[in-house]
């Protein structure tokens, strides 16, 4: 049998010793990794001590990558409206407004497309009536006021002056549409519904039928008659087409005017350094002032508030080929309504314009009418012109006469009914009525003529 030997001290007393060391080295192992995470690093990289008491210095954090810019936007005003205005002179006004993109600002402002104003007119030329039914919408008592009406417009026709007046609204139109200010009311474009052209069957009397509106013309002067006289609207003339040789020495009341413009104009032309266009329109004016200063000394006219006239457009008293229309002097019955007024063609006026009236007649139409409101806006004034039949010598207006006259051609026509008014002459003084009868102030009650003389 073997035995083994007994263990010595000395292996007895190492044993414990390898074996805490054993234990120490476990511990040693397990804590390291804890050991190491709380070492702090140096600037080098190598791993400080766990008590390094100095702070740490953050690190400071890169700035973002910047967004991309968004793209500017665009300008979009392909077409925009604007609302509907109306000019003052009654044109109505429909504007639109467009944009687009074009080059620089250097480049476009050199270029006069870039930045423009279109302007287009758009107008309906009407056409003219010729029947009673159409006349009547406009003054219902036309056909009693004149019985023969259906007679006279069976055999009517329109006038060519009709299409000729339109040409010359359309004309105006399209000169003056770069001039805004100067472009033909819409009042006054469309101001006459017919002109036809009428002649009895029976006396073959013939005449111009107008239907039109009633504006008031102011002008005219006579130092004879009326020594003070105000001009009342800003485009007054003491001129009238209507005149007669002045039958005494008493001074037209706006001679010393004119002769004063005269002086200006010649005051005028003595400035240094005048442009050429202001040269001539002042010579132009000179020549013009000096004629009209004499027919002021040497011709009476017609003067609107006291005469009773009628204004046509000049091209139809005043023809370069062929015979007018009518001619100034030519006796006009105006009738509204189921009255009358006798008159003659006193003045020209504008080529474009119909309806127009001395002040005198407006106000028997309206007691409202002035320089600055019509008599009638409406188309419903209708004007017998008779051609041919003015007077001559021209003289001062008789009011007597002329309400006979144009009784007579009245007859010719087939006749009338209503009141043909009678008009007092405002120059002469209020004749003195006879002591038996106080009541009297005009014709009698079953005449509608002028006062018997007494």
């Amino acid at each position: 049998m073997q035995t083994h030997p007994a263990p010595t001290l000395h292996t007895d007393l190492a044993r414990p010793v390898c074996d805490r060391l054993a234990r120490g080295l476990m511990l040693l192992i397990c804590l390291a990794p804890m050991l190491w995470s709380g070492c702090k690093k140096s600037p080098t990289g190598e791993p400080t001590g766990a008590t390094e008491t100095t702070p740490q210095v953050p690190e400071t954090p890169s700035p973002p990558e910047p967004a991309p810019a968004p793209p500017l936007p665009l300008l979009t005003i392909p077409y925009k409206k604007i609302d509907t205005a109306r000019l003052f002179n009654g044109v109505q006004v429909k504007t639109t407004f467009s944009a687009e993109f074009g080059g620089t600002a250097t480049t476009e402002r050199q270029d006069p497309s870039s930045y423009e104003l279109d302007l287009q007119l758009r107008v309906r030329v009407p056409k003219p009536h010729q029947s009673v039914e159409e006349l009547q919408k406009l003054n219902p008592e036309l056909s009693r006021v004149l019985p023969d009406l259906e007679l006279l417009l069976q055999g009517a026709k329109v006038s060519p002056l009709y299409e000729e007046l339109y040409d010359r609204k359309v004309a105006s139109l399209q000169t003056n549409l770069s001039h805004l200010d100067a472009l033909l009311s819409r009042h006054n474009f469309f101001d006459i519904e017919t002109i036809l052209e009428v002649e009895s069957p029976v006396t073959h009397r013939k005449a111009l039928l107008l239907q039109s509106d009633m504006d008031v013309d102011t002008d005219g002067s006579d130092g004879d008659r009326v020594s003070t006289l105000d001009s009342i609207s800003s485009t007054f003339q003491p001129f009238t087409s209507y005149r007669w040789p002045k039958r005494t020495q008493r001074p037209n009341p706006f001679l010393a005017v004119w002769e004063k413009r005269l002086k200006d104009t010649d005051k005028d032309l003595g400035l240094p350094n005048l442009a050429a266009p202001r040269l001539k329109e002042l010579q132009e004016l000179k020549i013009n002032l000096k004629q009209q200063i004499v027919d002021l000394k040497k011709q009476s006219f017609l003067v609107g508030n006291i005469d009773p006239y009628v204004v046509l457009p000049l091209p139809m008293v005043a023809r370069k080929e062929g015979q007018p229309a009518a001619r100034i002097g030519d006796f006009c019955v105006i009738i509204r309504g189921n009255q009358l007024w006798p008159s003659i063609i006193g003045d020209a006026g504008p080529s474009y314009k119909m309806g127009e009236a001395s002040l005198r007649l407006c106000r028997e139409m309206n007691p409202r009418a002035s320089s600055n409101a019509r008599a009638e806006s409406d188309l419903k004034i209708t004007y017998l012109v008779f051609p041919g039949t003015a007077e001559t010598p021209r003289s001062v207006p008789a009011l007597e006469k002329w309400w006979l006259r144009c009784d007579a051609l009245l007859g010719e026509l087939g006749g009338y009914r209503g009141e043909l008014t009678f008009l007092e002459d405002l120059t002469k003084p209020r004749s003195t009525p006879p002591p038996w009868d106080s009541s009297f102030i005009g014709p009698c009650p079953d005449f509608y003529g002028p006062p018997s003389p007494w």
